[in-house]
């Protein structure tokens, strides 16, 4: 009779935890694509530019007066994957450049009135 019992806790045992893995794993809610980053530099005068990007797409937005405003990707950097990285910096005060760059190709491009441009040679 012990013989019997035995296997059928164990059996019952191994269901119970089956079924609550699987319940768990549906609650779960998916991730959005990629991972995101932010590069921010002060300006001047407490002054500041920040830039929050995608770094497996490219998609980037830019903080203008407390919201997050898209910069429209040029045509070749549209529907493309990568290690993307965004390197910004002042170039005088009240002033800044952005650049976009894939690590995967090297192929890059720059912040130019709320857009990237690629930048020729790449």
């Amino acid at each position: 009779m012990r013989k019997l019992i035995l296997p059928l806790v164990l059996v019952c045992c191994i269901g119970a935890v089956t079924v609550a893995v699987a319940k768990n794993d549906k609650k779960q809610k998916p991730r959005p694509q990629g991972t995101f980053d932010v590069e921010m530099v002060s300006l001047s005068n407490g002054r500041w530019v920040a830039i929050r990007y995608n770094q497996v797409t490219g998609e980037s937005v830019e903080m203008q007066e407390g919201a997050w405003v898209k910069i429209e990707p040029s045509r070749d950097l549209k529907d493309r994957t990568g290690a993307y990285q965004v390197k910004l910096m002042q170039t005088q005060p009240g002033r800044y450049a952005a650049i976009l760059f894939d690590e995967d190709d090297g192929q890059s491009w720059h912040l130019n009135d709320g857009r990237w441009l690629p930048i020729a040679g790449t």
